[in-house]
């Protein structure tokens, strides 16, 4: 019976095999984030709603409401969400609105044209 227990055990050399691959998963661990760390910042970033506010007042963008109001009847789409994003050193609304089909498509509009640059999934 004791036998059984004895062909499972551990040979006094996997400890040290193990103990080789945590530290080999450790090294790639800590290296993958200092990677990370080094990395510039992103050309794109989201704005809060509060955030949104003070830069619709301070840089005189169009109103989200009547953006997506347009850009919705131009997709025949109904507005589920927007939100106001920095691409690079221009103001985008992101807007997704959904389809009478069910699909959903991303339209963005220069916040301070009110002019579309793009879309995904319109077709």
């Amino acid at each position: 019976m004791f036998a059984i227990f004895m062909a499972h055990s551990f040979s006094p050399r996997q400890p040290r095999v193990m103990l080789y691959y945590i530290a080999v998963f450790v090294t790639a661990y800590l290296g993958s984030s200092a990677a990370a760390r080094t990395e510039p910042e992103p050309d794109r970033v989201c704005f809060s709603t509060a955030e949104t506010r003070e830069k619709i007042l301070a840089h005189g963008l169009f109103e989200p409401f009547r953006v997506v109001r347009s850009a919705a009847s131009r997709s025949h789409a109904e507005a589920i969400g927007v939100k106001l994003c920095r691409w690079s050193e221009e103001l985008v609304y992101e807007m997704s609105l959904l389809r009478r089909d069910g699909r959903v498509i991303h339209v963005f509009v220069n916040a301070k044209t009110g002019q579309v640059i793009g879309s995904k999934n319109e077709h």
